[in-house]
């Protein structure tokens, strides 16, 4: 919970415990009076959120109480403390969460684009033959923060946004919209930090029903220790995609039951590999200052890798195999399945780590981790292939910090999310150094060896 958030709740509950178990009216009154006055300054100062109705509607019935009814009433001080107690467990199970804090040495910066490709027409709109394919594409970077810098926003447009999260994750449409007060470690459009060296790129793709702003702690962790990275909304497979003009395109990948959806899915990748190469295209553009951007003349496209989650792993893979400007692929609980056969029994001759859930027994794709041994056994260059213990899909994404009970209502494991994030960012990050800038002293079997939390 916020600090005032916290102090208002503590006052209210001094405020029940003077007035049910001291009895001592004037300082009943003072506290109460001041826990009136710390919501009031937690609105202006923190923002209200739907979470804090319980503590904002206790006091006047605590005030009510005392005037009008006998302080001795077992039933009433039985409401009062079980009301006390809702007051502060639905705050606390629906936090505003903090991000981790980032390893690296550097201040993060953020740059949002929207570019559209002229030469696609949109997949998902084939009603409307002069609609191309239009992308929201966002990088974070080392940056150098100024004095008046103001973190950014984890996530904006919540109004938007918490309609179709909520329909996502099979879940009321008001309980995300707190999220608009949760705030990043980024520093929107900051300077880029100061060196003649350029910096490594990135490139994720996010899963079906995704977004590139639910993997933001591995992206800040990267950009902290040096590296860019540009995350694609893939516009209509994501949640949601947002406009810089508000205009949005919606969620239209849903193929639940539909007997052709995993030859959709193979399909549709190669939408999502075109907009991959068409990135890597604007970022030689963003070199050549034909596009403008911050980051002119501070990225070594010499350097490019790519990660994905879920079916942005599948993506991740495909885009490898097709484009000879990316150098290695990272890989979280990927969907091989809409890989092409001959993908899957080619191999990469580029470096692969692939992290996931220790089995997709329980899922729709059951033979999934086949595919991906097939894969693996194919592949030519350094390979690795672990899961994290206990762990399910979500893991593998900031969701485990949005509740500390949502493992009860998403598809999360066991494991504490800043466990599980540290391992993926700790892994990522030697993986991009080892692969990347071919650093010699780092050693990866080490690392998966002493960490209980990894099965090979």
């Amino acid at each position: 919970m916020r600090p005032l958030e916290t102090i208002s709740l503590l006052l209210i509950g001094a405020s029940i415990y003077l007035l049910i178990f001291k009895k001592d009216e004037r300082k009943f009154l003072a506290s109460l009076f001041f826990s009136i006055l710390c919501v009031i300054l937690q609105y202006y100062i923190e923002g209200f959120r739907w979470q804090l109705n319980f503590a904002l509607f206790i006091m006047p019935f605590i005030y009510l109480r005392f005037k009008l009814f006998d302080n001795r009433s077992v039933v009433l001080n039985t409401i009062t403390i079980t009301w006390f107690f809702l007051a502060v467990f639905i705050p606390y199970i629906i936090p505003v969460f903090d991000l981790p804090k980032p390893d690296g040495e550097y201040d993060i910066g953020t740059e949002l684009f929207c570019w559209t490709d002229s030469t696609r027409s949109e997949w998902f709109t084939k009603e409307d033959s002069t609609d191309f394919r239009k992308l929201v594409i966002q990088s974070w970077y080392p940056g150098k923060k100024k004095n008046l810098s103001q973190r950014n926003s984890y996530m904006n447009y919540m109004d938007l946004r918490a309609k179709t999260m909520a329909k996502a994750g099979k879940i009321p449409s008001f309980l995300p919209k707190h999220l608009e007060y949760v705030k990043s470690n980024s520093f929107k459009n900051i300077p880029v930090r100061n060196s003649d060296q350029k910096l490594p790129v990135i490139i994720f793709s996010h899963g079906i029903t995704g977004s590139r702003l639910l993997h933001q702690a591995l992206f800040e962790s990267l950009a902290s220790q040096g590296y860019v990275i540009f995350a694609i909304n893939h516009s209509y497979d994501a949640n949601i995609t947002i406009y810089p003009d508000s205009s949005i395109a919606d969620y239209r990948s849903d193929l639940t039951g539909h007997p052709d959806s995993l030859l959709i899915r193979k399909k549709q990748i190669i939408t999502r590999t075109n907009d991959i190469t068409f990135l890597i295209n604007q970022l030689e553009k963003i070199e050549s200052k034909k596009t403008t951007s911050l980051l002119y003349n501070q990225l070594d496209l010499t350097k490019i890798a790519i990660a994905g989650h879920s079916y942005g792993g599948a993506t991740a893979i495909f885009a490898s195999s097709l484009d000879n400007r990316i150098k290695s692929c990272f890989v979280l609980d990927g969907w091989f399945s809409p890989l092409p056969d001959k993908i899957v029994t080619s191999g990469l001759d580029i470096p692969l780590f692939c992290i996931g859930r220790p089995s997709w027994d329980d899922s729709d794709y059951p033979s999934n981790y086949k595919n991906l041994e097939l894969l693996l056994n194919a592949s030519t260059s350094q390979k690795f292939h672990v899961f994290i213990k206990n762990s399910l899909h979500l893991d593998f994404t900031d969701i485990p910090l949005f509740s500390p009970v949502i493992k009860y209502v998403m598809d999360v494991g066991k494991n504490s999310p800043e466990k599980s994030i540290k391992i993926v960012n700790d892994l990522a990050f030697l993986f991009f150094e080892k692969t990347l800038y071919e650093k010699k002293n780092i050693d990866l079997n080490n690392y998966l060896k002493d960490n209980v939390f990894i099965q090979n």
